[in-house]
């Protein structure tokens, strides 16, 4: 499913900036539902083969979340988008808590299958919703013609972009870090601090928590005091530092004090970071350049657990120094970005 998401979500993106956002997202919801039919089926038929196959597709289709953040900014004002990213990012969080708690309950009572058929069930509403209710307000140039070759290998210009080519790297960094430690703190409380199943997802559920509160409450006011660019700075910073300061005492206690503003300040730090991005290009184009943001989103966060797994396989503290080290460097890049002229508003 990630891989689906890596290669689906700048093509998904670009489909969006040409045929409109609400066409192409009701037809990715439509078959991120069918494709969620399939995999409840394969867990119903206990097929591995049937279940791989619409994962796959189900990743390429749920790239969409690209196009909810286009939508935003095509509506947004510059001094509210920062703050309207974060509220997206708060429901991710939320998304997180709950997901897990209740997919988990209706498992014990009903099965493997059945968190997928609710699933199915609440997208199928989802898209009702968005045909009946959702006024898509930017209008594309539907008369230019699509080169569809483009369209699909978008990603790439993640490279050759100059002007937000730094951009990319220093989310890719600070997304990495963001990942990687949420990751490998369960490594770190099983294998320094013993923990046993109950007591990991009872930590954890207090990640996603302040995670959540973060971006809705204290996202705003400290956005409006500061620049995004200045903001993306200090809160990677402080939460790198922060990330690293997990492995210097020794008990458990001080989880609270360092993985919590850990936390806090990376959400607000990825919030920051794609509506940044997003203030740098205009409504033509917002739907391929968080479109590739978000398949750098999703390489990082496959990336950084597979180095974290290896260099905590070396030494258990090692990945989250790492990670504190990451977003900081991040931060400092960030640093030497000269910026162009923004969108609309100032960086």
């Amino acid at each position: 499913m990630p891989l689906g998401q890596f290669i689906g979500s700048p093509a998904i993106g670009a489909l969006s900036d040409r045929f409109g956002r609400k066409r192409v997202i009701t037809a990715s919801l439509f078959f991120t539902a069918l494709f969620y039919l399939f995999i409840s089926l394969a867990l119903e038929f206990h097929s591995l083969w049937l279940l791989m196959a619409p994962c796959f597709m189900c990743g390429l289709t749920e790239s969409n979340v690209a196009i909810a953040q286009s939508s935003v900014a095509d509506i947004s004002l510059p001094e509210d988008r920062g703050r309207l990213f974060a509220y997206i990012y708060a429901a991710e969080s939320l998304g997180y808590i709950t997901g897990p708690l209740l997919g988990g309950l209706f498992v014990v009572h009903y099965g493997y299958a059945s968190p997928f058929w609710i699933v199915m069930g609440l997208l199928v509403v989802t898209y009702v919703w968005i045909v009946v209710s959702f006024k898509d307000p930017f209008v594309p140039k539907t008369d230019a013609p699509i080169d569809y070759f483009k369209t699909f290998t978008n990603l790439l210009t993640v490279f050759s972009d100059a002007p937000i080519r730094r951009v990319y790297l220093v989310n890719f960094l600070l997304y990495m870090s963001a990942f990687g430690f949420w990751r490998v703190i369960q490594i770190y409380m099983v294998d320094e601090w013993g923990f046993d199943v109950g007591k990991v997802t009872f930590y954890y559920s207090y990640l996603a928590i302040v995670s959540f509160i973060a971006n809705i409450f204290f996202f705003a006011p400290l956005s409006r005091r500061f620049s995004l660019k200045t903001f993306i700075i200090w809160t990677a910073i402080v939460g790198g530092t922060f990330v690293a300061a997990v492995v210097i005492p020794k008990s458990h206690v001080f989880y609270w004090f360092t993985a919590g503003p850990a936390t806090i300040f990376h959400v607000m730090t990825m919030s920051a970071c794609s509506a940044f991005l997003s203030g740098l290009v205009g409504g033509e184009r917002q739907g391929r350049v968080l479109g590739n943001n978000l398949a750098i989103q999703v390489g990082a966060e496959s990336l950084s657990a597979l180095l974290g797994g290896f260099l905590a396989a070396m030494l258990i503290p090692l990945p989250l120094l790492t990670y504190g080290i990451v977003a900081v460097l991040g931060g400092l890049l960030m640093i030497t970005y000269k910026g162009i002229k923004m969108n609309s508003g100032k960086l």
